[in-house]
């Protein structure tokens, strides 16, 4: 009886040690690595092959006109966050590793340059939202754009994108002025009556960036107008969540709870009110986060299964908020996805270049806090003079043409 014993048990720590050497991402660093404090705190080696990747496929892109190569066209609509949260990677990793920051301010600049592209943008005319796509609404394009432009001249103090960034958070303010006067609700709209608090907790972070730049006080005004209509029209009552979308015609708030939206707002919204998100953070952990054994994911609706864009900004937000054991969990589930392909770490899904998943999950690794970014001394922490914009239009901004290798191979 006792060797029958013993054989099961060797069998068991066979069978379990052979899952987890193929199951678990031994070729990572411990998960505290990732969370060590700016000075402490080094790249570590799937961050830097990520980021090597991420980099050659931008520099790529840079020279290809409005060319996707290799990316799912099926998902294009959502190619803008692709971008845009594999382009906030970037202030982290210059933070990090200052033999990496210029190489960063490049990789954003690339991102910006393909943020901008019609291929991007050109859903919200092709779905007869309007002729416009940026002076009035699509804060869920518009609001990405301006971040972006926001950190790419506080790490680099590039001027380059001064005057766009200043025209489009003029028409962010103009319009989160006019909703205020109006009365219907607070912030800007993402579509025609449909307004989101996950879309304009980007707007907002934007513009507490060109606070600090310009020394305006548009996160103390205008954003406190949102931040406080969204805590009392757009939150749960029994937990405080965040709350998926308010039709603004109907001033009707969607009840749904979304695993996703809390995530995302909590993080983006931690600068303005930091008690509020930081107290939400383990109420949100309790009702979407699951843990199975190693490994961990996220749910978008409390009932629901694992959702994946769920569990990349849990991932996120598990960064955000300091949440090391968490985030080892997701880590664990979304880099049993990945390859090595000699020194650099791709990930995929579907046996497609997921616009979706690849650079912002890199961002979920490197991040430091909203908080760190805002308060680092980047070039001394410099106030710029405000560009003249009156003369500017939208589409001085955004290219209208397309520039394509097909055409001419055609």
């Amino acid at each position: 009886m006792k060797r029958k014993t013993i054989i099961g048990l060797t069998i068991c720590v066979l069978l379990l040690s052979f899952l987890t050497y193929f199951f678990l991402p031994f070729h990572h660093a411990s998960a505290k690595e990732y969370f060590l404090p700016i000075g402490e705190r080094t790249l570590q080696k799937d961050e830097i092959g990520q980021f090597n990747y991420i980099h050659e496929k931008y520099e790529h892109l840079s020279f290809t006109g409005d060319e996707f190569k290799g990316w799912d066209t099926d998902a294009q609509p959502f190619w803008r966050y692709g971008i845009a949260f594999g382009a906030y990677a970037m202030p982290s990793i210059a933070m990090i590793s200052p033999e990496h920051a210029n190489l960063a301010k490049l990789t954003l600049k690339h991102m910006i340059d393909k943020m901008k592209s019609k291929k991007v943008w050109g859903d919200w005319t092709e779905y007869g939202m309007g002729d416009d796509p940026i002076s009035e609404g699509n804060i869920m394009y518009k609001g990405h754009l301006n971040l972006m432009y926001g950190l790419y001249q506080l790490m680099s103090g590039d001027e380059q994108y001064s005057e766009e960034y200043t025209w489009l958070t003029e028409k962010i303010v103009t319009e989160m002025r006019r909703h205020h006067k109006e009365g219907k609700h607070e912030g800007a709209d993402c579509e025609p009556g449909r307004y989101f608090a996950q879309c304009n907790s980007i707007s907002l972070l934007s513009l507490k960036v060109y606070d600090k730049l310009y020394q305006t006080t548009y996160a103390e005004v205008e954003a406190r107008w949102t931040i406080d209509f969204i805590k009392e029209k757009m939150t749960d009552d029994d937990f405080g969540f965040y709350l998926k979308m308010y039709q603004s015609d109907m001033a009707f708030c969607n009840p749904m709870l979304s695993g996703y939206t809390n995530a995302w707002t909590m993080a983006f919204l931690r600068p303005f009110e930091p008690a509020y998100n930081e107290a939400l953070y383990p109420v949100w952990k309790d009702h979407f986060a699951k843990s199975v054994g190693p490994f961990g994911y996220v749910k978008e609706d409390p009932e629901a299964g694992p959702s994946p864009l769920a569990t990349m900004t849990g991932m996120m937000a598990a960064k955000e908020f300091g949440d090391v054991a968490l985030w080892r969990k997701l880590r664990n589930s979304i880099d049993k996805d990945i390859y090595q392909k000699g020194d650099s770490f791709q990930y995929l899904y579907k046996g497609v270049n997921n616009p979706i998943y690849n650079a912002p999950l890199l961002w979920t690794k490197v991040h430091v806090g909203w908080q760190n970014i805002l308060t680092y001394d980047w070039k001394g922490n410099r106030i710029y003079e405000k560009p003249d914009v009156a003369n500017l239009m939208w589409t001085d901004i955004l290219p209208q043409e397309l520039y394509l290798m097909d055409d001419v191979l055609n």
